[in-house]
């Protein structure tokens, strides 16, 4: 037989029975290889053929002996699959919770979203900034001008309530303030609206009307005073609140009787808030049966301005004063300063308030004293004329007030409303998370039945200002925990609040 039939014949012949040379020429596979050289599974065939000796339908691979080298990846996918493990309970435990947990997160923030959603919707809120129109510029002194300012939409809020309603409830709770941004620098300054105008002084709208007015001075290097100065009317300024502050009329009590306000510069917006609430809210002041009702207090203010042409009205109270000598009290200097005038008919004083050419802030101070001559007092202190408000000054306020009513009682120091020691260590002047509290003066004094003690309450000195005005007279305000906190009196109330001021409480603004 020839050797390329042989080649030919190689897979049908049987190995054994060829002779030894040509079987190595028919099983490459089974050639031998240089000793070290390692030995590939898969064989190299020449032009792409197999030789194979076996019988057809047998590998050549099942007859190789297992070895210790790792298996391939065709051997690795034969293999079968191990068997999966079934989740125990814990691991659906872990699972419902985990589900729970994210259902949670997403109730939490959708309802958030919400109520922030509503809030945004009204015209005035505490939580974002909402923008107002200005209506009006009013330049009242070289230095000072009133701002007046109204929503831009007078849409409802999450509670139902139009801004003219919201406005509405913090004129009833007396002092409160807003805040007022500044856009470029990302600031915010506190500002205290002015009380709303009267039909007499121009504003026949009055509290309705949902516009809110601000006493502005420009000082210069102040960021915010100067953007403020900058606006036309029909330009857009941004608000947030209102912050609602001390409760004055619960403070005052039953038996509080008078409040001394001393008022640095735009202080005085916060002492006509105090009087428009004490006056025309607290109460008529007639006893009936016998008996003594609520009487309406004496709001005295002390009006401290660097310069003459910034005390507003006070050229029409010296006029009044000249008219009028014979009418004035005069029992102290101070009352003499107050130059409180003779009350007229209530037929004549819109006639008198429109021949004055003043300011509107002015008039506003003049129908005060008009409307309550014997409970509104004011006081001006110029400091370029060298006129301060001094120790003698505070000295006849707190004795000349403190004789026209009874003795109040006793604060209890665990009192939150009528305590000096509980009012220093308080970490804001927000009221209104306090109304839950009671008052303990009445069930910690055994005297209460005494005929020389009308009840409960406190006589308030308020002192607003810039911070050094404050400090000089009451002592700084203190950071503690984050809060700025009243602190101790110091100043110049400090020494008269210990000879004399047991019944009063001084209240730093």
């Amino acid at each position: 037989m020839s050797l390329s039939l042989t080649i030919r014949c190689a897979g049908r012949t049987i190995p054994r029975l060829l002779p030894g040379p040509q079987t190595l020429r028919l099983r490459p596979l089974q050639q031998a290889s240089p000793r070290g050289w390692p030995l590939s599974k898969t064989p190299y065939f020449p032009h792409g053929r197999h030789f194979s000796s076996l019988p057809p339908g047998q590998s050549n691979e099942a007859q190789v002996p297992p070895t210790n080298e790792p298996q391939t990846a065709q051997q690795q996918q034969q293999q079968p699959p191990p068997p999966k493990q079934r989740p125990t309970w814990r691991t659906w435990v872990l699972f419902n919770l985990a589900g729970l947990s994210g259902v949670f997160i997403v109730a939490v923030v959708l309802r958030s979203i919400n109520s922030q959603d509503g809030a945004k919707n009204s015209p005035i809120n505490t939580t974002s900034f909402s923008p107002f129109t200005i209506t009006a510029k009013e330049q009242v002194s070289p230095t000072a001008f009133v701002l007046s300012v109204r929503a831009e939409q007078q849409k409802l809020g999450q509670n139902g309530e139009s801004s003219s309603q919201l406005l509405q409830r913090s004129w009833d709770h007396g002092l409160w303030s807003v805040e007022i941004k500044q856009p470029q620098l990302q600031i915010a300054r506190h500002y205290t609206p002015l009380p709303p105008l009267s039909g007499s002084c121009g504003n026949a709208e009055g509290e309705g009307g949902g516009e809110l007015r601000f006493l502005i001075r420009k000082v210069d290097g102040g960021e915010m005073s100067t953007y403020l100065s900058k606006l036309r009317v029909g330009e857009k300024i941004w608000l947030r609140g209102p912050h609602l502050g001390f409760d004055v009329a619960r403070r005052l009590g039953d038996a509080g009787r008078h409040v001394v306000f001393l008022a640095g510069g735009t202080g005085i917006a916060p002492a006509l808030q105090v009087a428009r609430r004490v006056l025309e809210d607290y109460g008529s002041g007639v006893e009936i049966s016998g008996q003594e009702g609520k009487r309406k207090p004496t709001v005295s203010i002390l009006w401290a301005n660097r310069y003459a042409a910034d005390a507003l009205g006070r050229q029409q109270q010296q006029q009044t004063r000249g008219s009028n000598t014979n009418n004035l009290r005069s029992s102290s200097s101070w009352f003499w300063r107050s130059a409180t005038p003779t009350p007229a008919p209530s037929g004549t004083i819109n006639q008198d308030l429109q021949t004055q050419a003043e300011p509107t802030l002015a008039l506003q101070i003049r129908e005060l004293q008009l409307k309550h001559p014997d409970h509104f007092h004011i006081s001006y202190f110029i400091d370029e004329e060298r006129h301060f408000i001094e120790e003698q000054d505070l000295h006849l306020a707190l004795t000349n007030t403190s004789s026209l009513t009874s003795i109040p009682l006793p604060a209890s120091p665990s009192c939150t409303w009528h305590s000096p020691t509980q009012l220093i260590t308080l970490p804001d002047d927000n009221d209104v998370e306090r109304r839950t509290s009671p008052c303990t003066c009445l069930h910690n004094n055994p005297s209460s039945s005494s005929s020389t003690q009308t009840g409960a309450g406190a006589n308030l000195i308020c002192v607003s200002g810039p911070y050094g005005f404050v400090a000089a007279y009451a002592g700084a305000k203190r950071w503690f925990g984050g809060s700025e906190r009243q602190g101790p009196v110091r100043g110049m109330l400090g020494q008269m609040m210990q000879d004399e001021g047991r019944n009063w409480l001084v209240l730093k603004l």
